[in-house]
């Protein structure tokens, strides 16, 4: 299975409305409950997943076979967009390693 095939040519033009939608209503979220670091970004996530099958089953997103799995991966992509993925403290680490490796002109 083919991961490029999950996304069609509607993906891009939702998962920039869901990422910019994402970005208010997560921090309205945020001041509201007053949530850490980690449940910040799990509340990206789930409240682009939340808007991406709101846009589905609006009739504002057509997606590809499998739509139950393409549905929470565009919701990811965009919650890992709008809530940053360096935030992430596993892919800090990670593009630090690596760009500490290369060597510098």
């Amino acid at each position: 299975m083919n991961i490029v095939n999950f996304f069609n040519e509607n993906f891009w033009a939702v998962a920039t409305l869901v990422s910019l939608l994402t970005i208010p209503i997560t921090t309205f979220i945020n001041s509201k409950f007053s949530l850490n670091n980690v449940w910040k970004q799990v509340c990206a996530w789930g409240t682009s997943i939340v808007l991406t099958i709101v846009a589905y089953f609006g009739g504002l997103a057509t997606f590809n076979e499998p739509v139950w799995l393409s549905i929470p991966l565009t919701g990811l992509v965009c919650g890992l967009a709008a809530n940053g993925v360096y935030d992430i403290p596993s892919i800090k680490s990670f593009i630090t390693t690596y760009f500490s490796v290369i060597p510098k002109k």
